[in-house]
């Protein structure tokens, strides 16, 4: 997993209140950072959020056991 912010996470990852991303999960097991504005897609399901970038960003460098 990349570190370097994409075009849709916000700049400032200490401030951000509000929730604007998934963690997705397909069935490989692999998953994905994924923005509210965009639909899923098909062969992936949310497993965490509408949750703030920060929190879904430390979700997916220590998911659960």
């Amino acid at each position: 997993m990349t570190t370097t912010p994409g075009p849709f996470d916000p700049a400032d990852t200490d401030t951000d209140t509000e929730p604007t991303h998934l963690v997705l999960e397909n069935a490989l097991g692999e998953y994905s950072l994924w923005p509210l504005f965009r639909r899923v897609p098909e062969g992936w399901h949310a497993v965490y959020g509408p949750q703030t970038y920060g929190r879904c960003v430390a979700r997916l460098q220590d998911p659960p056991a």
